[in-house]
């Protein structure tokens, strides 16, 4: 059944991921970007969560949609870094050919990291996730791993956050993956599914709003604690907030402008919001406004806005070449 609730949270979340990589002034954009960091572990509860009881099928054609858009996604964004190169006169065969590195690729494999655009590494996690549970459902193993969702998010706070307020910080690629936030999250929203179908998921939208507040706040805390992450625990708690209030209001935001961009754009403003920022930046510098602090608040709001642009052009694109 259709979850208007959840498109408006994925277009809320859409719009979040955009301001961690394009940020307010400090210190508003420090704050914005601790409490964007809900976004992406949303998107990955949405999937395991709308995965729970499907079957192999499924599963492989959801992969094989999401291989294509994985190869797409990177290989225009490979044609877009070699334009950069051009441009800055430095495209040269050794610098291409430096992209396929082994240090690159294995960092690809095992970390999703993508040696062209670092955001991309969504695509590979998620796709990670639906093999990993291709393998769970054959195996009649899906609702027995849920385990490691607790595991999995405390190793994650542990090596990223926990380290952190100690001084002894690792590189995010060790937690920001499929390993230690993908998986999770997307065990975590298969699980929502089993306990809202035997009606144990208890509460009120008012507990579920204040475990979000409470969520915000503890992330703004730990920001100042620990100087910056990629996740913290007070994200993990304003995700399951978000989740279970969707859960709780099915029918809330329908027919809204964030609905339609949850249900309809809200990936593709994922992946081509760097080559906006890209573009906009690039526009700025030649128009000498960089540094004028107009143009710093408002280009996140003009990044976000022409994402947005961009992926209903590509969606109309893709609707039209299926059409004809």
């Amino acid at each position: 059944m259709k979850n208007d609730c959840f498109n408006v949270c994925k277009g809320i979340a859409a719009f979040a991921v955009v301001l961690i990589h394009c940020s307010f002034p400090s210190p508003v954009g420090g704050m914005m970007n601790g409490l964007a960091r809900f976004g992406v572990p949303l998107f990955f509860m949405v999937s395991g969560y709308f995965s729970y009881g499907k079957g192999t099928d499924t599963v492989k054609r959801r992969m094989r949609k999401l291989f294509a858009l994985f190869l797409g996604a990177n290989g225009v964004y490979f044609v877009w870094r070699l334009l950069a190169l051009r441009e800055q006169g430095s495209l040269t065969l050794e610098a291409a050919a430096g992209f396929f590195n082994w240090k690159s690729l294995l960092g690809w494999v095992l970390w999703n990291e993508s040696p062209f655009m670092g955001h991309l590494w969504f695509l590979g996690a998620l796709l990670y996730c639906y093999c990993l549970y291709g393998i769970f459902v054959r195996k009649g193993l899906e609702e027995r791993v849920y385990f490691l969702i607790p595991l999995c998010l405390g190793a994650n706070l542990l090596l990223g956050e926990g380290l952190s307020v100690f001084g002894k910080g690792i590189s995010f690629l060790y937690v920001r993956n499929f390993w230690l936030t993908g998986l999770p999250f997307f065990l975590w929203g298969h699980w929502m599914f089993r306990e809202e179908r035997k009606g144990k998921l208890m509460g009120n939208p008012g507990l579920c709003a204040a475990g979000i507040v409470f969520g915000a706040c503890l992330s703004m805390g730990e920001l100042m604690l620990s100087g910056g992450g990629e996740l913290y625990l007070g994200s993990i708690l304003m995700t399951a907030g978000i989740f279970s209030l969707a859960l709780r209001r099915p029918d809330f935001g329908k027919g809204s402008f964030l609905a339609h961009v949850g249900e309809k754009t809200a990936l593709h403003i994922y992946l081509w919001q760097m080559i906006v920022f890209d573009i906009v930046e690039k526009l700025a510098y030649i128009g000498g406004i960089h540094e004028h602090m107009v143009y710093q608040w408002m280009m996140p709001l003009t990044v976000g806005g022409i994402s947005w642009l961009l992926a209903e052009a590509v969606v109309l694109g893709v609707r039209f070449k299926r059409v004809h």
